[in-house]
């Protein structure tokens, strides 16, 4: 059985799942994708980060965007 645990806290707490968005354009970065946090505290999607001047393309953290908050099954492909 996989470890409801994440999601029962988040239910319990009625808070959202965080889906992190670009604060520029308001997209939502897809699975794989990274995410920038820029010092202001913004975070920016890929595109907008690229769209940047070399001199203000600089991110405090950069993170990749998960698909899921707990681990997907990896399984044998079948032969």
């Amino acid at each position: 059985m996989p470890d409801m645990s994440p999601f029962l806290i988040r239910v319990s707490m009625g808070a959202p799942s965080e889906a992190p968005s670009c604060s520029d354009c308001g997209r939502t970065p897809l699975a794989g994708e990274r995410i920038h946090r820029l010092e202001s505290g913004s975070r920016l999607c890929e595109l907008c980060f690229g769209a940047l001047p070399d001199e203000r393309r600089v991110a405090v953290r950069s993170d990749r965007v998960h698909a899921n908050e707990r681990a997907l099954a990896v399984a044998p492909r079948a032969a």
